[in-house]
């Protein structure tokens, strides 16, 4: 029996407990004040601003539950394939 981990699952499958979603939130809101504070004051248009700050913003957090998935929710990610 081999033990594989569902990538595809730990990659898109949306966050339902109470926990990851204020862990999503929390890193979202951080990484957005971070990544739009130099751009404020600046002399681009406040829509263009927030949009070239949310990317990097969203990246990061959905990278960051995937890791935190990784590491402490791996028995739920595995599927086995019998051989």
């Amino acid at each position: 029996m081999k033990l594989i981990l569902d990538t595809r699952k730990i990659f898109l499958k949306p966050p339902k407990s109470l926990l990851e979603r204020i862990v999503l939130f929390v890193t979202l809101v951080m990484t957005f004040m971070i990544f739009f504070a130099p751009l404020q004051f600046s002399s681009m248009p406040p829509v263009e601003a927030v949009a070239i700050s949310m990317l990097p913003a969203i990246s990061i957090s959905w990278g960051w539950i995937v890791l935190l998935r990784f590491l402490f929710r791996r028995s739920e990610f595995i599927k086995s394939i019998n051989e």
